[in-house]
């Protein structure tokens, strides 16, 4: 007998390029300068950092960081914060949907889908968490600069930062102008994209900043399923606006934010594999016919139309600053809420075997105190206190064709033969024929963080830095599993039901150390070795139950039944590094080594024997890797700015399997991206040509053990000719995928009655047009 496995989506997956790569320097500063400014002649431009909770410089800053400015964010059109993702070495599992659980740094990544577990990359936005699938993956707008860290970094950043941290910061209201910007971009598939924000300095002590964002376009897949429809699927409409309120008077500095954003795009369509013969011939046996999928590689055959990804997250935050003089007292408070619903066909067939949609609502409210001493000194430390309270619901549903359940599934001649034998009673079709299996969940998270760190300068060159951060979390956890409606019972995702919400309490805590080392060979050159350790509290898993005894098949679970729950992860991480600034200058530089061992890994595998989808401690995961970055500017006319990484790692005891890949995690064991730009002074503008590269490695993506599909290997070339003016405006035009590669963004192997899938194809090769005016009273 075979069974369809609760199999949402592809979990794991390497970096997809972005929507446009564009020329700028890698490790552009987060200067004051104006950004329409043409290139500095020879000095590539320094970079200031926050990630330590003071201003620095990215050279003395004992951490594997990368820096983006807001030139930068414009520039290469990033569209959301899952875009930092190809320009970060180390980082992978960027994709077109709202989802995070692919997001992995050095390999380490959350597949978990549900709600009952955390995200292992901890996504911020001017100091506040931004949480969960859902509500983490917003439109990156009017920034001024984004910074991606990697190796744990829960010592700074506290919660869900075990594999490493995006911090983004938004522009912030000025008393000393008026000044803003208006962009607009054009491109194929109708894509159109608007972006403004002005400062307002309102008096002595007030300002105001306003900015919008919007923007949509067509998708670029086709769904051979509906031959007579344009489907077009993977389009987006985004519209998102923030206002800031500033009030400085002496000491104290407040800002005052809310942020709006709403999205409506396509849900990832899947495509699944012929060549999985196991799969695809048990289903031709069961039905009597041939399943076959069909159109091209950069096609799909899904009877899921409209696949969809629709959200709204909202909020406010309130930082207030003020210098003490032996420190600078910091408070930050935060409120967030978001709605979310997905759906998809993650069988990637045109039969009607799984579909699944996931609705989802929560809230998450914040409070964060430290101080922070000022730099400079020979000894600078910072303390402080954090706590949130997280609320989440979400109900998923999984559906599928009931002829294909009693008879692919249990080997019934049909649904009449299945009822008569499991209940003795006659078989009433469903509406439309449609077993629809349904499951809520609701969590009430919450958590307390006490840190602190202390950086001696024992030398005038040797540095020492120890950091200590404790965290406790608790989580409230419930699940709910109606009876389904049809007279099939609850048969398929689920082979039981309750009686109401079972629900459990648990609560964990943990320490994560880190200790450093920093020699300054010479002003702008340093060499560093760290040992930090990590750690994630552990969960509840969302499709899955613990109970005390046996359960009757097809029955009411037992008294004392409670949610499944799972342990927390811990990892301790050693790197080293050297980091500076060469030739004057014109080459800043960032070699990183690193070596890990992961205890207690959480991941997501369908268990084919109890046929449940599951959230387990897997095991030992030890890894390392060599990262690199550089800019190197020659002279007035040409720069280039790349990185490239090598990532080994291998997970301990993998369910027997005996692929040669079988013990690595989703991370490509090579990748590499970069900008080389050709610059053409006129006067004191400049016209500009700019080529992009995207390399990642083939990607195992999956804790499988079947190997029928692997993500492949990909180049993607882009292209962009432009003009910068010193009056304020610029005009590009842009080809990305020069070469029309096709790839795609993840791969999963599946089994049971769910054949192996690919899914995330890449954008054909478009061109596009973007205007830029920036003006500055």
């Amino acid at each position: 007998m075979i069974r369809l496995p609760n199999r949402r989506r592809s979990f794991l997956l390497a970096a997809a390029p972005l929507p446009f790569l564009v020329t700028a320097p890698a490790f552009a500063a987060a200067e004051p300068e104006r950004e329409d400014a043409p290139a500095q002649v020879q000095e590539v431009q320094e970079v200031v950092v926050t990630a330590q909770r003071r201003t620095e410089l990215i050279e003395s800053t004992p951490v594997a960081i990368l820096a983006l400015s807001e030139r930068d964010i414009v520039t290469r059109k990033l569209d959301d914060i899952k875009d930092l993702v190809t320009f970060t070495p180390g980082f992978s599992g960027s994709s077109d949907d709202s989802f995070i659980d692919s997001l992995a740094i050095r390999g380490i990544v959350s597949n978990d889908y549900g709600i009952g577990g955390d995200p292992s990359v901890g996504i911020f936005k001017d100091g506040v968490y931004q949480g969960r699938t859902g509500s983490a993956v917003t439109s990156l707008f009017d920034i001024e600069r984004a910074e991606a860290l990697r190796g744990p970094q829960g010592y700074l950043f506290g919660r869900n930062a075990i594999a490493g941290a995006i911090n983004v910061i938004t522009n912030k209201p000025s008393l000393d102008a008026i000044r803003g910007h208006v962009y607009l971009g054009l491109g194929e598939r109708n894509r159109v994209e608007a972006q403004a924000a002005v400062n307002l300095p309102l008096g002595e002590r007030w300002a105001v900043r306003l900015a919008g964002y919007q923007t949509r376009s067509d998708g670029w897949v086709d769904n051979v399923f509906t031959p007579d429809r344009d489907d077009r699927l993977m389009g987006e409409d985004k519209q998102a606006a923030r206002l800031s309120l500033l009030y400085a008077d002496g000491p104290l500095r407040v800002v005052a934010t809310g942020e709006y954003e709403r999205r409506h795009m396509g849900g990832t369509p899947y495509r699944a594999s012929n060549d999985d013969r196991e799969v695809l011939d048990a289903i031709d046996v069961a039905l009597g016919g041939e399943l076959v999928v069909g159109g091209g590689r950069g096609d799909v055959d899904t009877d899921l139309v409209d696949p969809r990804d629709d959200g709204t997250v909202y909020g406010a935050n309130v930082q207030a600053d003020l210098e003490l003089g032996f420190a600078t007292l910091t408070s930050i408070s935060a409120y967030r809420r978001h709605r979310f619903f997905y759906s998809e066909d993650f069988d990637g067939t045109p039969l009607l075997l799984g579909n699944y949609t996931q609705r989802q609502r929560g809230s998450y409210a914040s409070q964060e105190i430290r101080l922070v001493s000022p730099g400079g000194g020979r000894l600078t430390w910072s303390a402080g206190l954090s706590g949130y309270r997280e609320t989440v619901r979400a109900r998923f549903t999984n559906e599928a064709d009931e002829t294909s359940v009693c008879v692919a599934g249990y080997g019934y001649a049909d649904c009449e033969e299945l009822t008569q034998d499991l209940y003795g009673t006659a078989y009433v079709p469903a509406a439309g024929g449609v077993l629809i299996d349904v499951n809520d969940a609701r969590s009430v998270n919450t958590g307390l963080a006490a840190y602190g760190d202390a950086n001696y300068r024992v030398l005038d060159k040797l540095q020492v830095g120890v950091g200590l951060r404790h965290s406790w979390d608790r989580k409230k956890f419930g699940v709910n599993i109606p009876v389904s409606a049809g007279t099939l019972g609850n048969i398929w995702t689920f082979s039981y039901y309750t009686d109401g919400f079972v629900e459990a309490a648990k609560s964990w805590n943990g320490t994560t150390p880190r200790v450093y080392l920093r020699y300054e060979i010479q002003p702008d050159l340093s060499i560093y070795a760290s040992i930090t350790r990590g750690y994630k509290a552990g969960g509840f898993g969302s499709f899955t139950i613990s109970a005390p005894g046996e359960i009757e098949e097809f029955g009411l679970v037992p008294e004392g039944t409670t949610p499944d729950d799972f342990a927390p992860e811990t990892v301790w991480s050693k790197e080293a590094g050297i980091k500076g600034r060469l030739w004057n200058g014109r080459l800043r530089f960032d070699l990183t080594g690193f070596h890990y061992v992961y205890r207690n890994l959480q991941a997501v595998f369908f268990d084919t024997e109890t046929r449940t989808q599951q959230v387990n401690n897997v095991g030992r995961v030890h890894g390392y890797g060599v990262e690199a970055q550089a800019t190197l500017r020659l002279g007035r006319w040409f720069d280039v700015n790349g990185n490239v990484t090598y990532t080994r790692t291998e997970k301990r005891g993998d369910r027997d399997c005996t692929l040669s890949d079988c013990g690595g995690l989703p991370n490509p064991s090579w990748a590499s991206s970069g900008v080389a730009t050709f610059h053409y002074p006129i006067g004191a503008s400049e016209a500009y040509l700019s080529g992009e590269w995207v390399y990642e490695g083939r990607g195992r993506q999956s804790f499988d053990w079947r190997g029928i599909v692997r993500r492949r290997g990909y180049t993607e070339a882009n292209l962009r000719l432009g003009y910068r003016s010193d009056a304020g405006w610029e005009a590009n035009a842009y080809v990305q995928n020069l070469f029309d590669a096709l790839y795609y963004n993840g791969a999963e192997n599946n089994g049971d009655l769910t054949p192996s899938t690919v899914w995330g194809v890449s954008q054909p090769r478009n061109i596009g047009l973007n205007l830029r005016w920036r003006f500055d009273g």
